[in-house]
């Protein structure tokens, strides 16, 4: 697969969008929303710069950079949305880009991640690309304060 292939690359060359467009960048990773469908508010994505496919394949540079990037944009999660919890984890074949996501558990979900990733991809708490964009620009707040 290469850059021209690549959904994650697509957003960031600008090809697709992200609601609210990017939430923060540095040398190393880009932090946005999920781009549509839009599976849940405040559902992020943390991606390298470079397209990569696989965590072995990240440089040290970009490793010892990930820890703070997920520590960041969870705080500014947390502070946007104030959400019961707060899973990360990557997984799924569909974007080979190597990708994290940074997902809130809310009051009204069950209190164990499988069953909610399942009901997430069932569209259960879907949300329009309008809202999205709106928690986007809350937690794009929270993360430069």
């Amino acid at each position: 697969m290469n850059r021209n292939q690549c959904m994650a690359c697509d957003v960031l060359t600008g090809r697709i969008e992200a609601p609210g467009g990017v939430i923060y960048k540095d040398d190393h990773w880009v932090v946005d929303h999920s781009v549509s469908p839009v599976l849940l508010r405040g559902f992020l994505i943390i991606k390298p710069k470079r397209h990569c496919e696989q965590i072995a394949e990240l440089t040290i540079e970009e490793m010892e950079s990930l820890g703070p990037i997920i520590s960041r944009t969870a705080n500014a999660l947390t502070r946007a949305l104030h959400p019961e919890k707060i899973y990360v984890s990557s997984f799924g074949e569909f974007v080979r880009h190597i990708h994290f996501y940074v997902i809130p558990r809310t009051h009204d979900m069950p209190p164990d991640g499988p069953t909610v990733i399942a009901q997430m991809f069932d569209g259960r708490w879907a949300c329009s690309d309008d809202e999205a964009a709106e928690v986007a620009n809350r937690i794009r707040e929270m993360m430069e304060s």
